[in-house]
């Protein structure tokens, strides 16, 4: 049986390789993209998720278009992209499906009461499912789980305290991390276990077609842009189809659990993840990755994408 999912993202090349994973994998029912601005504009995240789900040929999926910047702050921008290839420039060469016309925190909505998902993976900003959660009452009980890649127990990647994902939108953050629904959050401080491979790169060429050649270029692109730090991982990490794999199986991610909060008010720490292991500020509210099989997560990543190569898909099709 398939695990009907909704992936909230802001693409970005790593974020569209998320969407041929969750289109791919066998243990995954992709059932909508939804969109909103972090890593570009609102109106490029949603083209460059349309994109993505063209090249899977998923054409019964819808994406939609979400926020178009944070609830209270103005929005931050990228800092490095690559101009030059995948998805970064914009790319009117690329076969896009339509937007579907709702907005991307109501599609959540809808899917998620109507029964068709339970589970949400998150690899942006997590604004989009905060107005979810605002606007409908009762939606957090009707999500079983959420996958977001996002956060840190230590450094941050966008200022010294803050990982990107929950800087762009720290109190959307607060209100999805304190609404009591079960979480399995992937830090930034894992990402170095599942790196990008000159190997990854290859096997994922040799798949040819359409989604093999995509996703060679993205994974290429990811690396270009990569800037290594002091402390930071010495390749760039595959980072957002991570979560896909994860929800998919969850025994590539060993968990903890741990209580989680968004610093909201400091001057030097606004949007950093405070994650308390021992216990100290509260009961856990999520379940912290610690350890990732860096292995079983390319081998995972592979034959998805093979698999979506390979044969048409059919709705919450059986295995």
């Amino acid at each position: 049986m398939t695990k009907p999912i909704i992936l909230d993202c802001d693409p970005g090349n790593d974020d569209a390789l998320g969407i041929l994973v969750a289109a791919g994998h066998k243990a995954l029912d992709l059932k909508a993209v939804t969109t909103g601005a972090g890593h570009l504009a609102g109106d490029r995240t949603a083209q460059n998720g349309a994109i993505a789900v063209a090249v899977t040929g998923r054409k019964d999926v819808p994406v939609s278009a979400g926020a178009t910047g944070p609830l209270v702050r103005e929005r931050l921008i990228a800092g490095i992209l690559d101009q030059a290839s995948a998805l970064d420039p914009e790319r009117p060469d690329l076969e896009a499906v339509l937007l579907d016309p709702r907005h991307s925190s109501d599609l959540i909505a809808e899917m998620v009461l109507s029964g068709a998902a339970a589970t949400v993976v998150t690899t942006g900003p997590l604004t989009n499912l905060a107005m979810a959660l605002r606007r409908n009452p009762g939606l957090a009980e009707g999500i079983g789980r959420i996958v977001s890649l996002g956060g840190a127990w230590g450094l941050g990647n966008k200022t010294a305290a803050a990982e990107w994902n929950v800087l762009c939108d720290p109190e959307a953050a607060a209100i999805v991390f304190g609404a009591g629904i079960p979480l399995t959050l992937l830090p930034i401080d894992v990402g170095p276990q599942a790196i990008i491979t000159d190997r990854l790169i290859a096997d994922a060429e040799a798949i040819g077609g359409k989604v093999g050649l995509f996703a060679a270029e993205l994974l290429r692109s990811l690396n270009a842009t990569f800037r290594p730090g002091v402390f930071g991982p010495g390749a760039m990490p595959l980072n957002d189809p991570v979560a896909s794999l994860v929800a998919a199986e969850p025994s590539l991610a060993r968990t903890v659990p741990a209580r989680v909060e968004v610093e909201l008010a400091g001057k030097f720490t606004y949007g950093r993840t405070v994650i308390d292991f021992a216990g100290r500020s509260g009961p856990p509210n999520a379940e912290i990755t610690v350890e990732l099989d860096g292995e079983g997560i390319h081998a995972a990543f592979i034959a998805a994408l093979k698999r979506l190569a390979s044969r048409p898909y059919r709705t919450g099709e059986e295995v």
